[in-house]
């Protein structure tokens, strides 16, 4: 049984169309907070820096997928990079978010069915974007993936 890939165009458009649309609402979304002035000083000095830190990897995502569409070897590396990043941040946020909901007051503690509802949630998003990563993975290491000058393709 073999491991299904993915065509490398694919794979380059679906991540440059992506990570365009996430660049471009989290600039305008951050824009239109600091042009409101809702940004409090305790985030400016707290989240500001992870917030780019955040734009950055969508933004080496973008460079890597447009690259891998060029033909370029080195997008191979920046795109399985993003993937790896994209893995890990998913799953970081889906169990602070998780965590957030276990750390509230009694009173707004969440039920036993909401827990599946919030659990499911988390999955929902969580494990296709996993799933789609790890298949991008495998694909951008396989036969299909361009390899950088000077190097023997693996067979």
């Amino acid at each position: 049984m073999s491991i299904p890939t993915l065509p490398l165009a694919f794979i380059g458009w679906f991540f440059a169309i992506v990570s365009f649309a996430a660049l471009a609402i989290g600039v305008f979304l951050l824009q239109q907070l600091f042009r409101s002035g809702k940004i409090p000083p305790e985030y400016l000095q707290s989240r500001i820096v992870g917030d780019f830190a955040l734009l950055a990897v969508w933004l080496i995502g973008l460079v890597s997928a447009f690259g891998l569409l060029n033909g370029h070897a080195w997008a191979r590396s920046g795109l399985e990079y993003f993937c790896w990043v994209l893995i890990a941040l998913t799953l970081l946020s889906g169990g602070t978010r998780l965590a957030d909901y276990g750390r509230q007051a009694p009173g707004e503690r969440l039920t036993r069915r909401g827990w599946v509802v919030a659990v499911a949630g988390v999955m929902l998003v969580a494990l296709p974007l996993i799933a789609l990563c790890g298949v991008t993975i495998l694909s951008l290491r396989g036969d299909q993936a361009p390899t950088p000058p000077g190097q023997v393709q693996p067979r």
